[in-house]
């Protein structure tokens, strides 16, 4: 079965036209998910290190 070049870009319009809003709003929703995970590691990470106390002698 052959298409022409017409037939090839009236199907690709129309699976952009179908599909086009749930692939951007999936990627918006990825994006988003990144961007907490990126702001939670951030500031998860900006914690100072705690420094060991020096151990007493025992009197």
């Amino acid at each position: 079965m052959q298409h022409s070049a017409a037939a090839w870009l009236v199907e690709i319009a129309l699976a952009l036209r179908v599909f086009g809003p749930d692939v951007i709003r999936g990627c918006r929703r990825l994006l988003t998910a990144g961007v907490r995970i990126g702001i939670a590691q951030l500031t998860g990470a900006r914690t100072p290190a705690r420094t060991p106390e020096p151990q007493r002698e025992a009197s």
